[in-house]
């Protein structure tokens, strides 16, 4: 599978990561970031992308975007999305216990805890805060959300590195397997969400959230 992978990317993934790279992390990291910031990390290592700011503030700007499109649609909708969709309630009812005391952690943290990220976002969206001091926590927890998985990514490069020794042989069909891993990942996850909708079952943010 590797070789015929290999073949496949025969193409200079150099030249196509230049062109094309951070516009591809911006809209992955909108649509369902975590994936494709391990890969931005990876590509990071390959030296096809710079980690430092390149990846980090392309990832951030997805995820920053992402974030604020679902504050503002939930805002709009207002307390009624909890009856359209009965399941969310009970995740903003955990978050909302916590989200007077703990506004910034919450805020901060809540896109990295799974099962509760969606419950997260509506909860603050729903809640008191401005508009403008969510923009501010919402592009510090993007950061904080990149650059975590972005190094990750990175170390998985060190670690591919390390079992395959010479990855050079490798990197192409790694590299592509990574990118096809990434499109089921993004197409599962979407279509999960489009069948949880019709079903009234609780979905998911996209990019990570």
């Amino acid at each position: 599978m590797l070789a015929r992978l290999g073949r496949v990317g025969a193409m200079n993934l150099e030249d196509l990561f230049s062109h094309y790279g951070y516009l591809a992390l911006i809209f992955g990291s909108f649509a369902d970031g975590t994936p494709v910031m391990l890969f931005g990390g990876f590509a990071a290592h390959r030296g096809w992308l710079v980690l430092l700011p390149s990846v980090i503030l392309a990832g951030a700007v997805g995820n920053f975007l992402a974030g604020a499109a679902w504050f503002f649609a939930i805002r709009a909708i207002g307390e009624q999305i909890l009856t359209r969709r009965p399941a969310w309630a009970a995740e903003v009812a955990k978050v909302r216990t916590h989200l007077d005391r703990w506004e910034v952690p919450v805020i901060l943290g809540v896109r990295f805890v799974p099962g509760l990220a969606t419950g997260g976002l509506i909860a603050v969206a729903l809640s008191s805060i401005t508009p403008a001091r969510f923009l501010v926590l919402n592009a510090v927890a993007a950061v904080l959300w990149a650059l975590a998985f972005g190094v990750l990514g990175y170390l998985l490069g060190h670690a591919v590195e390390w079992l395959l020794g010479e990855i050079e042989r490798y990197e192409k069909p790694v590299a592509l397997l990574l990118l096809a891993l990434t499109a089921v990942w993004i197409a599962y996850q979407q279509w999960g969400r489009w069948r949880r909708a019709g079903h009234g079952q609780p979905g998911t943010l996209p990019s990570g959230m």
